[in-house]
């Protein structure tokens, strides 16, 4: 027979993992409605030391702190990116201006075929012809999906008005959750018994080292990837180096595609040129920051997150498998809670 308190450690468990899928499901489901609310709570628990800051030193009301310090964050952030989508917007418009046609990119298909086939002297023609059709559609794929990227990013610009319009509403949420954030913690705390809020207080205080650890992990991570792929553009004299390198960064956040998607085409319309250096730069380059994201990815989150690297890598591989990239997240977060309920021992 089995243990009776293994038995009943599957059963908080199982029950565990059933609640947090649940949450987990109505969250992402939902967020497309409360986007902004959720953006202006997470930007109210971040500005609440500098609002208690300036409550204190320039000894005013809580109400008057939280305005200050909603208007000094939000203007910060609308100069940072205000400046980051003039630079983006810019270059993609001329980067999708002379993106090429899918015939051109058969041409350099074709042409880099036969420069294989001439230079080893010996390439199956049949090989070739089956190699073709794969190719060409993989080289179309990769194009369809830079180009609505691309134009993602001016159609985002363009509509600006509805952008400002949730940036509105998050800065009024903004306000009232910082000014608010004292009233929602003590009514939160309420409904909880003497020992419930003490282990709240440890679930919330551990939660929030784990999660903020998991985020600059990964912000680590995809900073690096763009990092290295923009020092590499510029040293190799690739145009639009700062446009192509945040998209190496965001496919290399998605799951399958991956930063090949922008070295690929690349690398052919360099050896199209006749830059045969700047084309093996490239593949160095993107052999280089593979190989980084491969090393650095699990250990860096494994031990931000204070889990075992076998474990954040089985979790990236089957999430990724079995749902994407959400998947991934899922996984990650299923086990970072279990963490942080384990450490509290309530599981």
């Amino acid at each position: 027979m089995l243990d009776p308190l293994f038995i009943d450690k599957l059963k908080k468990t199982t029950i565990f993992v059933i609640v947090f899928t649940l949450i987990f499901v109505v969250f992402f489901s939902t967020l497309s409605y409360t986007l902004p609310f959720v953006l202006a709570f997470i930007i109210a628990l971040w500005t609440k030391p500098l609002s208690n800051f300036l409550q204190k030193k320039l000894k005013v009301s809580n109400a008057l702190s939280a305005i200050l310090s909603t208007i000094l964050v939000f203007s910060l952030l609308g100069i940072l990116v205000s400046a980051v989508l003039y630079k983006i917007t810019n270059e993609a418009r001329l980067l999708l201006t002379k993106v090429p046609e899918l015939e051109t990119i058969r041409s350099y298909v074709d042409l880099y075929l036969n420069e294989l086939s001439r230079f080893f002297g010996q390439l199956d023609p049949a090989l070739a012809e089956k190699a073709y059709p794969q190719l060409t559609s993989m080289l179309s794929g990769t194009l369809d999906i830079t180009v609505s990227i691309l134009n993602t990013i001016i159609t985002f610009v363009v509509g600006l008005p509805i952008a400002l319009m949730i940036a509105f509403i998050t800065f009024l949420a903004t306000y009232f959750f910082s000014k608010d954030m004292p009233n929602i913690v003590e009514k939160f705390y309420s409904i909880f018994s003497f020992k419930g809020k003490e282990q709240m207080h440890s679930i919330l205080k551990e939660g929030s080292v784990m999660i903020a650890g998991y985020f600059k992990a990964y912000a680590i991570v995809v900073f690096l990837t763009f990092l290295e792929t923009f020092i590499g553009f510029s040293i190799l004299g690739i145009d639009y180096a700062l446009i192509l390198s945040i998209l190496s960064a965001v496919f290399d956040i998605l799951p399958i595609v991956g930063t090949i998607v922008v070295y690929i085409p690349l690398v052919l319309y360099n050896l199209y040129l006749g830059n045969t250096i700047v084309a093996v730069g490239l593949i160095i380059l993107y052999i280089v920051v593979t190989l980084a994201r491969q090393i650095i990815e699990p250990k860096l989150v494994s031990t931000s997150l204070d889990i075992h690297p076998v474990m954040i890598l089985a979790a990236i591989f089957i999430g990724l498998k079995a749902y994407g990239f959400l998947g991934m997240i899922f996984l990650i977060a299923l086990m970072v809670a279990y963490k942080i309920l384990a450490k509290v021992r309530i599981l």
